[in-house]
């Protein structure tokens, strides 16, 4: 799954389709911003500090994270550098997140991109 936040507006690409909506219906700008992504494991108790690792050559922070319900906790990787997230992993998915502070510019996914409604779920139309 890819996902593109261009403006207001945000593309997920998964499995050949894709998915337009906006950011009040898909990720919060806030769940990424470095500066309060970093603050969250001092907000937060549950969060555990587990060490450092590698991911791609980039140094890591990695972060595990209890979730009610499962056994399992979401490993949060957090850039050393920078804050910001590298990659977040859940039982059953993996999130990898690159391209912070690319230069180059970024586009809508090719193709007819259906709405996303209110919901969370396709509408008719595209764009």
């Amino acid at each position: 799954m890819e996902m593109y936040h261009l403006g207001n507006n945000t593309y997920t690409v998964a499995g050949g389709q894709c998915l337009r909506g906006t950011m009040q219906q898909g990720m919060d700008r806030d769940e990424v911003n470095p500066g309060r992504f970093s603050d969250q494991p001092a907000a937060n108790p549950d969060i555990t500090p587990v060490g450092r690792d590698t991911i791609d050559g980039e140094e890591v922070l990695v972060y595990e994270i209890a979730q009610d319900g499962s056994p399992e906790p979401v490993t949060y990787y957090i850039l050393a550098d920078s804050g910001y997230p590298r990659r977040i992993e859940a039982e059953s998915m993996r999130w990898d997140f690159h391209s912070w502070g690319s230069v180059e510019p970024i586009q809508k996914p090719e193709g007819d991109c259906r709405s996303m409604s209110g919901g969370g779920m396709p509408a008719d139309g595209g764009s």
